[in-house]
């Protein structure tokens, strides 16, 4: 998951202390708790969790990552972990590894593989949590199969201690896909083992890309309706993206949160219009001789994915709490 909103390719990382909390849809919308990532390593996030926390069933604080040399590191956040008891939070930690590389080392490198697997483990056995995050990225179809092996045994191991698994993978409107990054989940397989699959629905657009809308409604569209269409389509939750993209010239774009980007617009004096055929606000400026291209998820949109996510029967998560548009809790 991009580090500022979980993932293509590259997941932004705007945030680290990504907690996935369950976010709750306004009671005119579906009154329905969320799922939403909560970066534990930004104030504004574990803020945000405090504010609306009437809305949130589940969390997934980013605690862990990979090490460079692919092992587990990283450590719990007592305040949230305390926070998240007192308030019967479904608590489950976020193990990340970004690195296409070092994750095909942890998949395939015997050693590694049994080291980071025990790691994983005692730290889903914790008593504060009712289990795991794993977010494994940017590696690609050749180790397909690897990764299966790996949630399976994973999830078996977990489910014996009492401990659910929860696995974050890129969303597809169909299989095969077209990215071979995507190629790496087999979404069937993963719902088989694990207890929940967090799709990342969005990513067509990315800081690595040009300018574009981040989850065009036809694209999210299609990715609920194929996940829907799976066997197991209960464990599924449609990931929904609540930052922004501000592309400057041919540069990788910078990852903005919604106060971010209100800011921008207003220091440049621009008023942003509404996409209706992508469903995002844009807007354009330039600083320094330089055109900057910007997208952005704000309330109306994300309450678009969020509705779309309920008609297909599935839950709904979100990426990530802090300085998303406040109005998003109070629509009606």
């Amino acid at each position: 998951m991009a580090e500022a909103h979980h993932h293509v390719p590259v997941t932004l990382r705007l945030v680290l202390v990504c907690v996935a909390v369950v976010l709750l849809v306004p009671a005119t919308a579906a009154a329905q708790q969320l799922q939403a990532f909560l970066l534990t390593s930004a104030p504004d996030s574990f803020a945000d969790l405090q504010t609306h926390v009437g809305a949130i069933g589940v969390v997934y604080p980013t605690d862990f990552e990979c090490s460079p040399g692919g092992e587990v590191t990283g450590a719990a956040d007592a305040e949230v972990d305390a926070y998240a008891a007192a308030h019967a939070l479904v608590e489950m930690p976020r193990f990340s590894c970004q690195n296409g590389a070092l994750v095909h080392r942890i998949l395939t490198q015997p050693a590694l593989r049994a080291r980071v697997f025990a790691r994983l483990v005692g730290l889903a056995e914790d008593p504060s949590y009712a289990g795991l995050n794993l977010d494994l990225e940017n590696d690609g179809a050749r180790d397909r199969g690897a990764l299966t092996a790996f949630v399976a045994a994973l999830a078996t191991r977990l489910h014996t201690a009492g401990r659910k698994l929860a696995v974050d993978v890129v969303g597809v409107t169909r299989e095969p896909t077209p990215r071979p990054a995507s190629g790496f989940y087999n979404d069937r397989a993963l719902a088989a083992a694990a207890d929940t699959v967090f799709v990342m629905a969005w990513g067509p657009h990315w800081e690595g890309s040009g300018p574009g809308p981040i989850a065009p409604l036809s694209f999210v569209r299609g990715v609920a309706r194929y996940v829907a269409s799976l066997p197991h389509a209960q464990r599924f939750v449609l990931g929904v993206p609540m930052y922004g993209l501000d592309w400057a010239g041919h540069s990788r774009a910078t990852a903005l949160q919604y106060a971010g980007v209100l800011a921008l617009a207003q220091s440049a004096g621009i008023a942003p219009v509404w996409a209706a055929a992508s469903g995002e606000a844009t807007f354009n400026y330039v600083r320094d001789g330089v055109s900057h291209r910007v997208w952005y998820m704000s309330a109306r949109a994300i309450l678009a994915r969020i509705s779309i996510a309920r008609g297909y029967g599935l839950a709904v998560g979100v990426w990530r709490l802090g300085e998303e548009d406040q109005a998003l809790w109070s629509a009606s």
